[in-house]
């Protein structure tokens, strides 16, 4: 993986940035097709499961369109920051918030869109120390690797780019990526879909705010669904 020093994304055609979303996007429905159709009856595995070869899926495929254009995921963020400090920062920033916005706002906003919430699949794991490994390792390569790098890095430059690079541009990628993540935790119930969205507007902003770096927001994220998992296993 390169990890060549790159203040933005290369630069992108309108065209070529659009089929790009696309694809990923195309990638993540089929995963979805594959895994609630097919994949999850056969190992009756129930339908409030993390379909967790969307994201897979989508991050393989957006790889593969940097890979064919020459680029490398340091190209939406993914490099060494300077100074260091910038990652602590920027994640503790946003771990905060998130804790906000988990505490105080997504329960109102969930609780008015609709007042019956859903049981967690994630129930099982407490006591269960297989299952709890299993979505630890989850949580943090799928969870905080590599869904920061699919949606914020490179769903948010491309959305971008395909609207023109501008300052609106990067304001509706922001927004895009963030409700595409939210819709992808619907499976969770309606706070899960609330809060996923709610958390993805917020990376957004921190990755703009630390001139595109994607660590401090992998950092996050995989301490939060830590922090997550093991109170769950714990509780």
């Amino acid at each position: 993986m390169s990890t060549n020093h790159r203040l933005s994304p290369a630069p992108l055609s309108p065209a070529d940035a659009a089929l790009d979303v696309a694809a990923v996007i195309l990638a993540i429905c089929a995963a979805w097709g594959v895994t609630r159709l097919f994949l999850y009856p056969a190992l009756s595995i129930p339908q409030n499961a993390p379909a967790i070869l969307r994201p897979i899926s989508g991050f393989f495929v957006a790889w593969w369109l940097l890979h064919r254009r020459g680029l490398g995921w340091d190209s939406v963020g993914l490099r060494k920051p300077v100074p260091w400090w910038i990652v602590i920062a920027g994640a503790a920033v946003l771990y905060l918030a998130n804790r906000g916005l988990g505490q105080y706002v997504a329960p109102v906003l969930a609780q008015w869109i609709s007042p019956v919430q859903q049981a967690s699949f994630m129930g099982y794991i407490r006591g269960n120390p297989p299952a709890f490994a299993l979505w630890l390792t989850i949580g943090i390569v799928v969870g905080g690797f590599m869904e920061e790098c699919l949606f914020r890095g490179f769903l948010l430059n491309r959305v971008a780019a395909m609207l023109g690079g501008s300052g609106a541009a990067i304001a509706v990628g922001i927004v895009a990526q963030a409700v595409l993540f939210g819709l992808l935790h619907l499976y969770g119930g309606v706070f899960a879909c609330v809060f996923a969205g709610l958390a993805a507007l917020a990376s957004g902003v921190v990755y703009l705010l630390v001139k595109r770096n994607l660590w401090p927001l992998i950092l996050a994220h995989a301490a939060w669904n830590t922090v997550a998992l093991t109170s769950l296993y714990r509780s």
